[in-house]
């Protein structure tokens, strides 16, 4: 039983930089990058002068223990895991830092090949357009120099993360709700492939409003959405 994104081998706490994202990876990566704003115009729009709050709404803490309480009771197969999804603000308004962790149970851990603990971290730009209705997500990974377990969001250099424009999340903003998804196409796949595990927890849609927010995230090969409650 293997949770990963199909061909990709998962990835533990070590870090996902240095040997296992290199300078070739990198360059692939921007090389799709490329090729997607050839296919789809030249850069996203600019953002709005006003955010109109999109960032603080994101921002918190978030625990899917009740789904995994429930995903119990139920005695679904395979179970569901602990995820914890950490999103920080940076002092670039328009940038925040995505934590995400997954508690594996140990049976399961042993079938895929990893560790009982996985982390993923992301950076995230934000813009609006639109008059503050519309709201893109861009996700960024680290660059192959950077060692992941570094970064921090009081100590933000944009400097140090890479685009993955083709995976940018397109949704409406209308507070206090916010959704978002990636359009379907393969550019997206394409882009992600060089990132090996880390790969599964790349968010592919996010939904948030009131004290939840919805991730869609990979599980055992397939999408699969985490249910996560704010905790702070």
């Amino acid at each position: 039983m293997d949770f990963r994104a199909p061909g990709l081998p998962i990835r533990s706490q070590r870090p996902l930089t240095g040997a296992a994202l290199t300078a070739l990876t990198a360059a692939a990566i921007l090389l799709v990058m490329a090729a997607y704003r050839a296919a789809h115009g030249t850069e996203p729009a600019a953002a709005s002068a006003s955010f109109t709050g999109a960032e603080t709404l994101l921002v918190g803490r978030f625990d899917n223990s009740a789904q995994v309480a429930e995903g119990q009771a139920a005695a679904k197969q395979p179970p569901v895991q602990h995820v914890l999804i950490t999103i920080e603000p940076t002092p670039r308004k328009d940038w925040e830092l995505w934590r995400v962790h997954m508690d594996v149970e140990p049976d399961l851990a042993r079938a895929a090949g990893s560790d009982t603990s996985l982390d993923a971290v992301w950076a995230m730009k934000i813009s609006t357009s639109n008059h503050g209705k519309s709201i893109e997500l861009l996700p960024h990974t680290v660059g192959p120099s950077v060692d992941e377990s570094t970064v921090s969001a009081n100590a933000f250099d944009p400097s140090q993360w890479l685009s993955l424009e083709a995976c940018m999340l397109i949704g409406k903003l209308s507070p206090p709700r916010i959704e978002a998804q990636v359009p379907a196409n393969e550019m997206c796949v394409a882009a992600a492939m060089g990132l090996g595990g880390k790969r599964a927890f790349l968010p592919s849609s996010v939904e948030r409003e009131g004290d939840w927010l919805h991730a869609q995230l990979m599980f055992f090969g397939r999408p699969w959405r985490v249910d996560a409650h704010r905790i702070n």
